[in-house]
């Protein structure tokens, strides 16, 4: 069976040398493609790190992953309330971290979830952490009225109850609060990454990737210009680690690549635009409110704990999925929350 097939070419991945050459790739994007788009019934430690430089932000890094990547370009160019957020809420001011989730979806692929970052941050250490977890992770999405657990890829938990029950599934995947939660549709993204220029940022090789309004991107080695999917579709890559040359320190890269663009061509004005676009439990004036600095960033990895499953859906279709041990995901947790 093809997706027999599939699950066997999958669970081969699991090595930075795995040969994995461009027609294996171009096959199970085409499989996964197909699995993803089938019938969806909607209803309501091995770890590494990188650091970057020190540098100052808004509390929208915490509150809103540098509003994807964004670094404070806000004071003194818009209105605030005289009430910052730590002076409202005592739960902010006293706590050891605070987690936030950013998440990425596209509308026009059915509201399907593609990136979720989750950081974590100290405020006394000035330490930030980070886990992109793959949209494939099979997580629990709703309750039923019998009072089972429904389980599915996260890559569809915003259709079971928004970015809320996104933030819901990552909180029960890895047994974390979740304190503030951000999603921004591929399309906003896009136009800010396009109000750019794009993002320049150089390939170590030719590779090809998963993408998500198509099957995929092929780049070649060396300087591109990308623009906001592109973008995303690197991160997932980076993520789970597909063949391809790219890991977390790209995934960091990349990041600041965007922070850096960014953070010399937004305007405030039109970043607020955007702000507007995301749903989130956040306001835009609490995050400006507040200034803090951040002296590193460590990008935890889920990768090297990643089970590759499969569950079939009839006798001849089935979804690939990601499962983890309980042990690993405890090991995760407890690195997102440490701060040494």
């Amino acid at each position: 069976m093809e997706d027999k097939r599939l699950k066997d070419k999958l669970h081969k991945m699991s090595g930075r040398e795995l040969t994995f050459t461009e027609e294996d790739r171009n096959e199970v994007f085409e499989q996964i493609r197909k699995l993803e788009e089938g019938p969806h019934t909607q209803k309501k430690s091995l770890i590494s790190s990188k650091k970057l430089a020190p540098f100052t932000v808004s509390f929208l890094v915490v509150g809103l992953c540098l509003f994807l990547f964004l670094p404070s370009i806000f004071s003194g160019n818009l209105n605030k309330e005289s009430n910052t957020i730590i002076a409202n809420n005592p739960v902010v001011e006293e706590a050891e971290y605070l987690t936030t989730l950013i998440t990425v979806k596209s509308k026009e692929m059915d509201d399907r979830t593609y990136l979720n970052l989750l950081l974590t941050y100290n405020k006394e250490k000035k330490m930030m952490k980070v886990v992109s977890i793959p949209n494939a992770a099979f997580v629990p999405v709703a309750n039923n009225d019998d009072g089972s657990i429904e389980y599915d890829k996260l890559l569809f938990a915003y259709n079971f109850g928004g970015a809320e029950n996104v933030r819901t599934a990552v909180s029960k995947l890895l047994d974390l609060p979740i304190d503030y939660y951000a999603n921004i549709d591929l399309e906003t993204f896009s136009t800010l990454i396009n109000s750019v220029n794009g993002i320049d940022y150089e390939l170590p090789e030719d590779m090809r990737v998963r993408a998500i309004t198509q099957v995929a991107f092929d780049f070649k080695k060396g300087q591109q210009r990308l623009n906001g999917e592109e973008v995303v579709a690197l991160m997932m890559a980076a993520t789970v680690k597909e063949g391809i040359d790219l890991d977390e320190e790209d995934l960091l890269n990349l990041m600041t690549a965007v922070m850096n663009k960014t953070k010399s061509e937004i305007l405030p004005t039109q970043l607020k635009e955007l702000f507007a676009q995301l749903e989130a439990n956040v306001s835009l004036d609490s995050l400006l409110d507040n200034q803090i600095k951040i002296d590193s960033i460590k990008l935890v990895s889920l990768s090297d704990g990643m089970i590759t499953d499969h569950i079939p859906l009839s006798s001849t279709t089935g979804k690939f999925i990601y499962r983890f041990e309980a042990d690993f995901l405890n090991s995760i947790s407890e690195q997102l929350t440490t701060f040494n």
